[in-house]
């Protein structure tokens, strides 16, 4: 029995952090669920497309101190949330096959699937490699370039971003056969040269959840799987296993350049 007491908002906010990655049609109908894992003093949720997965926790101080999980419809869930008026008490109450939402004035019932049979990625980064950064340095990085990535183009490792990883630098590369954007940013460290691909999928994750703030986040990547922790969010993704193209034989060399004011020219 899951059984939590609460304000909406405690739900909502970390309901959101997940739910992007969440369709409502899904091959496997729990992969349109949440995950909600209740420990002593915390909630954890989690969902997943079998691609990318997203946890976050929160904190609470309500409970019987008791371990429990259900999963819910996500979409369905952020929307009885949504119309309920600011900082409405809820109770979540999980019986058998349904989970409950209860306010003073109003019930909701919604239909759960067993939490044992929620498909979590598995662990894929064995030796991965390790670096921190500041969040608005990666944020800046990926919307700097991901405008140029493909969408559903039959060239799949083009339906993402190139991360390279080299000396003290990070570089970001996308494309969609026509327009090119290349960007770098400084890390710590000297790093052996290093590249993987991101899926279209969790670059736009990432672009949304990271802030604009010097609050780090831990990025490791294996050849497999990327995996970045930040905030109380965990986010792993499957990589494109693919070769990019040779961004830097596209990108010609100029001899002579003109450096200008953005907006006087506007």
């Amino acid at each position: 029995m899951f059984i939590e007491k609460t304000e909406k908002e405690t739900i909502l906010k970390p309901l959101q952090v997940v739910i992007g990655i969440v369709e409502r049609k899904q091959t496997l109908p729990i992969l349109s669920n949440v995950l909600m894992e209740k420990e002593p003093g915390k909630i954890r949720f989690t969902a997943t497309d079998l691609e990318i997965q997203i946890t976050t926790t929160i904190d609470t101080e309500h409970g019987d101190g008791k371990t429990s999980a259900i999963t819910v419809g996500g979409k369905k869930l952020q929307e009885i949330l949504r119309i309920l008026p600011e900082q409405s008490q809820i109770t979540v109450e999980a019986k058998e096959n349904k989970a409950q939402i209860k306010t003073n004035k109003s019930r909701f019932s919604l239909q759960t699937l067993p939490a044992q049979d929620f498909p979590k990625l598995s662990n894929q980064l064995a030796d991965a490699k390790k670096i921190v950064l500041s969040q608005s340095v990666l944020k800046a990085l990926l919307l700097s370039v991901q405008y140029a990535m493909a969408q559903q183009d039959v060239r799949y490792y083009l339906n993402g971003v190139l991360l390279i990883v080299e000396g003290n630098k990070l570089k970001v590369v996308a494309t969609d056969g026509h327009r090119l954007a290349y960007n770098a940013g400084t890390i710590e460290g000297d790093y052996a040269k290093q590249e993987i691909i991101l899926p279209r999928k969790a670059v736009s994750e990432l672009s949304k959840l990271l802030s604009d703030t010097d609050e780090t986040v831990d990025l490791e990547f294996s050849t497999q799987q990327v995996k970045a922790t930040f905030s109380g969010i965990t986010l792993i993704t499957k990589v494109i296993d693919a070769k990019f193209p040779d961004y830097e034989r596209v990108i010609p060399k100029y001899d002579n350049h003109l450096s200008m004011n953005r907006i006087q020219v506007q």
